[in-house]
């Protein structure tokens, strides 16, 4: 069938086959989001249930009968029928829906996702690794960042929090000694304005080549003091965002060394292209967050000039491909793009 004659029958909410991905653990994410044309089916997974209940309760039937091919058209339809809640979990639910409604498109035109976005996807997609619950100071860690770092990836990122800013400081110092190379750091929103300005003249662009989500909150007045009192500090930002109004700004304004926005809980990967537009226009890398994995591969192979290495997760990961039919890891610090229609992944169902 010509994508651009279909339109959405259905959409539905699945659980996940525990038989076949299972035993869950507390995290997990257990739900997949369905859609359907003229009897081809379109799917994402895995999403959390808050935001598939979203979509089974209210965005599903805004959906219906809406043309496939028509992303933009049913991405506005969608966030007008949430009005004011059109953030956080309306967000994340209307993006996990787009990604069904792009996987369906691809199956429809017997294409893998990223050809549908560019003309000349990229068959090869660069990784960093991101492993946020390690303890850099247990006596375990650097022989996991040693062994992590030797994957090839194109830099690894570490989580520090909880510690005196010399400590925090040292902790970085060894990573990067353990790595072999510079390494990402990720505060997770727990460091603050003044825990932020006690570390950063403690950090070198030899060691640490950014500080990700210092603040607790994505704010543009925060940052850009926080810019004015901390010059030289590199900072990353963007899996909190929302509004693309408000990512424009920051990235206008506040000029990270890293956006790192997530292709789901953005709005999916119809409103994506517009955050990578504007982080293009900015002149500010793009390293798609990790969470949103298989439509961040296709979004970076459609658009390398703009972005870069995208987060892979080594521990949440793999637990989340337990629900697909397949997998997709990095080989020497890369993914191959799925060949496949769609996302190029089956859901065990």
């Amino acid at each position: 069938m010509d994508p651009a004659d279909a339109v959405i029958d259905r959409v539905r909410v699945e659980r996940l086959d525990e038989s076949g991905a299972g035993p869950w653990k507390a995290g997990d994410s257990r739900f997949a989001i369905v859609v359907e044309a003229d009897g081809v089916t379109g799917v994402f997974a895995p999403v959390d249930e808050l935001p598939a209940a979203l979509v089974a309760t209210r965005l599903g039937q805004s959906a219906l009968r809406h043309p496939v091919a028509d992303h933009t058209g049913l991405l506005h339809r969608l966030l007008a029928g949430l009005g004011p809640h059109a953030a956080g979990l309306g967000r994340w639910a209307v993006g996990a829906l787009d990604c069904a409604v792009w996987d369906l498109h691809g199956r429809l035109a017997d294409l893998p996702v990223a050809a549908l976005l560019s003309d000349r996807p990229e068959p090869r997609v660069p990784v960093y690794a991101s492993w946020l619950s390690l303890d850099l100071a247990s006596t375990s860690a650097p022989e996991s960042v040693k062994s992590t770092a030797d994957g090839g990836f194109a830099f690894t990122k570490w989580a520090l929090r909880g510690a005196e800013a010399a400590e925090m400081a040292l902790l970085a110092e060894r990573a990067a000694k353990w790595a072999g190379d510079s390494v990402a750091v990720d505060a997770l929103g727990a460091w603050g304005h003044l825990r932020t300005m006690e570390v950063a003249p403690l950090l070198t662009p030899e060691t640490v080549r950014w500080v990700e989500d210092p603040l607790p909150r994505t704010d543009q007045a925060a940052y850009r003091q926080l810019r004015r009192q901390t010059e030289g500090l590199r900072v990353a930002f963007g899996e909190r965002l929302s509004h693309a109004e408000d990512a424009r700004a920051l990235l206008e304004h506040c000029r990270p060394e890293a956006f790192t926005f997530d292709a789901v809980w953005c709005g999916g990967i119809t409103e994506a292209q517009g955050w990578l537009g504007a982080a293009h226009d900015a002149k500010v890398p793009v390293h798609l967050h990790g969470r949103a994995f298989l439509p961040a591969v296709h979004l970076a192979a459609a658009f390398p000039h703009v972005s870069g290495a995208v987060e892979y997760q080594v521990v949440w990961e793999p637990r989340r491909q337990r629900a697909l039919c397949g997998t997709l890891r990095p080989d020497g610090g890369h993914v191959t793009l799925p060949d496949r229609p769609g996302l190029g992944m089956e859901v065990r169902r």
